[in-house]
């Protein structure tokens, strides 16, 4: 009881006061206006998940799409893409984890900027994995949605899911849009070509940590993973200790795809225990290296009904305990808890995140923070790191 009165009470001196109306955030200062099929566009490069630092590339752009109908016809394909979508077109083999399929995905909150409802929420989120394993086995291609009028743009990417942890690590940007756009073809509802419009430079965004890095590297089945994406061998001259920077062309893969969205009533729940038995950096309060070992609850609720109405419930809870290594110190647990929340009808649009990490050490350090976007959108976040 003494633990939850000073978990309690922690949280209760870090919730801040949010009062937002209407779209508050500012407008990125990377917007770039491009024209595709006759449609002038005018949208941020990259999502984000606090309005400040770019966080993944936009790299689809689905023209009179609505993130529902989408989502309807990609989950109606099979995993077997050993045929081409079009004469000559790419396939792959009836192996993991080129035969997934997919389905709605746990991940985190963002939002995305395009004219003329400025930032928008990822509402609709989907994964392309095995059933059996939706964070992943241990690959998986994730992708997230956002309306702005009558538009969507996409943000996807493949990720691994680090062994000994619920988290992911993503490996590349442009392999995700090729796979999008792979099954975006299979779905027969393109009535062009997909094309291809530049939103930034070709070059690199963010980086691979070298130590999962070495790790996919270190089996002959994940060095083949690697070098599908470009990213093995690696260039000469980058430092053993170095990250592995990933490459992106800048691009993203245009559609006008013609889908007749059917809404019907569904109720689908996921759950996954995630175990933690991992030495990892210190999430907060600074620098230091950790061992975590635990398990963490996650759970996907989606609901939708004939309306229209998609309505995304998604929360993490759990107690990890945590073992200071360098430098050395008393082990402590940690509460971990979430709660995301995303809905999305014709005229409505806004996700939801609240989240806190609490260290019960002596001091106690706590690290919360909450995010929004769509009709309201709002952004906080605080580090303690020695409340008494």
């Amino acid at each position: 009881m003494k633990s939850r009165l000073v978990v309690l009470s922690a949280l209760l001196a870090l919730l801040p006061v949010v009062v937002t109306a209407g779209h508050d955030a500012p407008p990125p200062g990377n917007a770039v206006t491009r024209t595709v099929d006759g449609e002038v566009l005018t949208l941020g490069p990259y999502a984000r998940s606090d309005f400040a630092t770019d966080s993944d590339p936009v790299n689809l752009v689905f023209l009179h799409s609505d993130p529902r109908a989408i989502r309807q016809e990609l989950m109606k394909l099979s995993g077997d893409r050993t045929l081409p979508p079009v004469p000559g077109g790419p396939t792959f083999p009836a192996a993991a984890p080129f035969n997934c399929r997919w389905t709605d995905a746990m991940g985190y909150e963002q939002a995305a900027y395009a004219e003329p409802e400025g930032w928008v929420g990822g509402e609709v989120q989907l994964a392309c994995v095995d059933f059996a394993m939706p964070m992943g086995n241990p690959f998986r291609f994730h992708l997230r949605l956002f309306r702005s009028g009558l538009h969507t743009y996409g943000a996807a990417h493949f990720e691994l899911l680090i062994t000994g942890s619920a988290e992911h690590e993503v490996l590349s940007w442009d392999f995700a849009r090729l796979f999008v756009l792979l099954d975006m073809m299979r779905t027969g509802t393109q009535i062009t070509m997909p094309g291809s419009v530049e939103l930034v430079s070709p070059g690199t965004f963010r980086a691979i940590r070298r130590l999962v890095y070495n790790g996919v590297a270190a089996t002959a089945d994940g060095r083949a993973f690697l070098a599908l994406i470009g990213l093995y061998p690696l260039p000469s001259g980058l430092p053993d200790d170095a990250d592995v920077p990933i490459l992106t062309t800048g691009a993203a893969e245009t559609f006008s795809p013609i889908i007749h969205f059917q809404p019907v009533k569904s109720d689908r729940t996921t759950t996954y225990q995630g175990t933690y038995d991992i030495d990892a950096p210190k999430p907060f309060c600074g620098p230091a290296f950790v061992h975590l070992e635990g398990s963490l609850r996650l759970q996907l609720r989606v609901q939708t009904n004939p309306s229209g109405k998609y309505q995304r419930t998604y929360s993490v809870f759990g107690t990890l305990r945590v073992t200071p290594l360098s430098p050395p110190g008393s082990a402590a647990n940690a509460i971990v808890w979430e709660a995301h929340r995303a809905m999305l009808t014709d005229n409505y649009g806004q996700i939801t995140e609240l989240a806190s990490q609490t260290l019960l050490s002596r001091p106690v350090q706590v690290l919360a923070w909450t995010f929004g976007a769509g009709q309201n959108d709002y952004f906080w976040r605080q580090i303690s790191c020695g409340l008494p």
